[in-house]
């Protein structure tokens, strides 16, 4: 009993060739690589998702804020030339089909892609009405502003005469 079959005496697999078997089967590295590669995507698409919505949420405070609407162009969501699409100030798009047909949709409905170009859109003609507001809010100080001074001119006219005594 004391010798043992020279044939099942290597059929005892030490960890060193266990980690060698690894190395003669390419499909438990890939698979490996799979793993790796699929929680950095997981990873990559929640930073997506999350800064997404930041992006969003920011820029949602701004436009309720300034109250604009924006049409879009029907190419951005790639309709048809009779299809009216408006951004409105809460970020919703309102989408009126040729048969009057009427839909709303949020923005984060949308694909990254499609989002990305609706705000490479929508910023610039923002950028340009607050530059039209602008100018009509200092066109209207300005109006108010002198209005202000002719009034008081007529008031210290006025302090003028109640101080003066008669001449008799």
């Amino acid at each position: 009993m004391g010798a043992t079959d020279p044939r099942f005496e290597n059929s005892q697999i030490t960890s060193n060739e266990r980690s060698d078997s690894k190395n003669q089967h390419p499909s438990l590295e890939y698979m490996n690589s799979l793993i790796q590669e699929s929680l950095q995507i997981y990873e990559l698409e929640n930073q997506r998702v999350n800064t997404l919505d930041e992006l969003i949420n920011s820029l949602k405070i701004i436009t309720k804020f300034l109250g604009f609407s924006v049409e879009l162009p029907q190419t951005l969501l790639h309709l048809d030339n009779e299809t009216n699409i408006r951004l409105l100030p809460n970020l919703n798009i309102i989408i009126v089909n040729s048969n009057s047909k009427t839909e709303e949709k949020t923005i984060d409905n949308f694909s990254t892609d499609i989002i990305i170009n609706i705000l490479d859109y929508i910023i610039p003609k923002i950028v340009e009405l607050i530059g039209k507001e602008k100018t009509k809010l200092l066109n209207s100080i300005s109006y108010l502003r002198s209005a202000n001074d002719e009034l008081r001119k007529i008031e210290n006219i006025g302090k003028l005469e109640l101080n003066q005594e008669p001449i008799i």
